[in-house]
């Protein structure tokens, strides 16, 4: 078992490109999901929970809601960053926080996001454990409300 780190988080930054962008040059709503799969992906690593272990157990993380608070727009160009933060733990359920911040502004917070995933083992599609040491390495995470940072 991989050590985890103190605090179940970490930052990931991406620049929107033109493909980002509607014809006003401001970033696309739905860009903002991928923004946020690459940082849960992310994340995912540095708890120790690997795409290619995802695809060789089986055991994946499928979302089952995602809330984006839009603040002010992000632009062709910016530099984004995207704290990316584990927040609640249940035995099969997981909830991640995002907090989505411009560079060019002072780490202007532009967007908010919020997700549920379960677990679900494949082929058999059943819910499954979230898997690792979580709830030990997170005690404080265990048991905290859904939806709520």
């Amino acid at each position: 078992m991989p050590l985890l780190p103190e605090l179940p988080e970490c930052e990931t930054k991406i620049k929107t490109f033109f493909f980002d962008t509607d014809s006003c040059g401001l970033v696309h709503n739905i860009a903002y999901l991928r923004f946020v799969e690459i940082a849960r992906s992310e994340l995912a690593e540095r708890l120790g929970w690997p795409l290619k272990e995802m695809e060789k157990t089986g055991l994946v993380p499928v979302v089952v809601k995602t809330e984006i608070v839009y603040k002010s727009p992000a632009r062709l160009g910016d530099i984004i960053s995207i704290i990316s933060r584990l927040s609640r733990i249940e035995r099969v359920r997981f909830q991640i926080d995002f907090e989505l911040r411009k560079e060019s502004l002072s780490g202007s917070l532009f967007a908010e996001c919020r997700q549920i995933l379960a677990c679900i083992k494949f082929p058999e599609r059943k819910p499954s454990p979230i898997p690792l040491n979580w709830a030990q390495s997170y005690p404080w995470l265990v048991g905290r409300k859904m939806g709520k940072s």
